[in-house]
């Protein structure tokens, strides 16, 4: 199975969001779950929270709540 590793959240979001548009699924889903991935790159889980939450949030079109823990 292809992979791609990403250093920083921001990155593992558009890579996430580039392979949906590249599916051709009317409308694709992306679970992304950043967990201890980006722990280091945050002062706590509050604000990688909040950075998860609004980097998904910027992507055009997205209909869906965002659930970060």
């Amino acid at each position: 199975m292809p992979y791609e590793i990403d250093r920083i959240l921001a990155a593992a979001v558009d890579a996430a969001t580039r392979d949906a548009a590249a599916s051709g699924l009317k409308e694709p889903v992306v679970l992304l779950s950043p967990a201890c991935a980006s722990f280091d790159q945050y002062p706590n889980f509050e604000v990688r929270g909040k950075a998860f939450t609004d980097t998904v949030l910027a992507i055009p079109g997205v209909t869906t709540n965002v659930n970060a823990s």
